[in-house]
């Protein structure tokens, strides 16, 4: 998985790309800028709205299908995202934002530590120091 800086972390967590970050591993239908729709499901969505799909169906204006096993579409071709009738809205962002305030407490909580080991280990080189 790829580092996420802090900016796109801010991004994520403060525009309604968290709520497309609720909706990973659920069965979604997007519709792209030329009008082809694309029905599959969601593997993963990057801090610029890019998508990773499987088990896609690509249906374009005409009606003629054709399937693909991996999809990727870019952020600026989305021209909406249908969000399945499953999911409560108000409640997977809540979640979304939840996730990621554990995760931010776990990472604080482990500077702590890292802090600490650090702060007792000087101490036990200064005690070293003066025997």
């Amino acid at each position: 998985m790829a580092e996420v800086g802090s900016r796109s972390k801010f991004y994520a967590y403060n525009s309604m790309l968290c709520l497309l970050k609720a909706l990973e591993g659920k069965y979604v239908t997007v519709e792209i800028r030329n009008d082809k729709v694309i029905k599959g499901f969601l593997d993963m969505v990057e801090s610029n709205m890019n998508l990773n799909m499987s088990s896609v169906v690509l249906t374009d204006v005409v009606g003629r299908s054709k399937q693909y096993a991996r999809f990727y579409i870019q952020g600026r071709q989305i021209r909406y995202v249908m969000i399945p009738d499953d999911v409560d809205i108000i409640k997977a962002m809540n979640w979304q934002l939840g996730k990621h305030e554990y995760f931010r407490v776990k990472e604080r909580k482990e500077q702590v530590k890292l802090f600490q080991r650090k702060v007792k280990s000087s101490e036990e080189r200064a005690a070293k120091r003066k025997e």
